[in-house]
């Protein structure tokens, strides 16, 4: 499959000089109401976010289609003093267990047919947090995706979960270092 190949190559490119992130702000704000356990990072990059979450106390897994950001995410664990699985595998054709994991994050990844899968990988009372751009971001972001296809609405996110606890669920507009985005933000427990 010569596209998922593209994918990979992309991501490897992209990440070979690494750089390196913080962990996302909206996770590690809510950190506190996230549990503990077994965490899946969804499409982790250079796994920032694994690692912290590692750091947490969270039995973590990265997941990526670029092998090049998994091994930076295994160099940062390693740095860090911590242990992080990585999967290289892509989304496309992922199949996810059935309650398997306390927490499962997706952060500026988006894929709405994935959805019901997390769900079902959720351990009941598990955790969902999901950060990515929105429609919103056509208009005001200055950098990022601007076809709609990769930007996220709440009724889209939030159906998958309706029967679950939404913990938070915002459209807002973060600006930083002369930079605009227009994410959702959303944290579902899963009843």
């Amino acid at each position: 499959n010569r596209m998922s190949q593209t994918d990979a190559e992309k991501w490897n490119e992209r990440y070979a000089v690494p750089e390196v992130k913080p962990p996302l702000p909206f996770l590690v704000a809510h950190v506190p109401v996230l549990g503990t356990g077994s965490a899946l990072v969804l499409a982790a990059g250079v796994g920032q976010n694994a690692v912290y979450l590692a750091e947490q106390g969270f039995s973590t897994t990265a997941l990526d289609v670029s092998e090049v950001g998994l091994s930076h995410c295994r160099n940062l664990a390693k740095l860090n003093g911590v242990q992080v699985d990585t999967l290289c595998a892509d989304l496309e054709d992922f199949v996810f267990q059935k309650s398997e994991y306390d927490l499962i994050t997706m952060i500026y990844f988006y894929e709405p047919r994935l959805l019901p899968s997390i769900r079902k990988a959720l351990k009941p009372g598990g955790h969902f947090l999901f950060q990515t751009f929105s429609k919103q971001h056509a208009e005001v972001g200055t950098f990022g995706p601007k076809s709609p296809a990769y930007l996220s609405d709440v009724e889209t996110v939030t159906q998958p979960f309706s029967g679950d606890n939404t913990l938070t669920c915002d459209e807002t507009i973060i600006e930083e270092d002369g930079d605009t985005e227009a994410v959702i933000q959303m944290i579902i427990q899963k009843v």
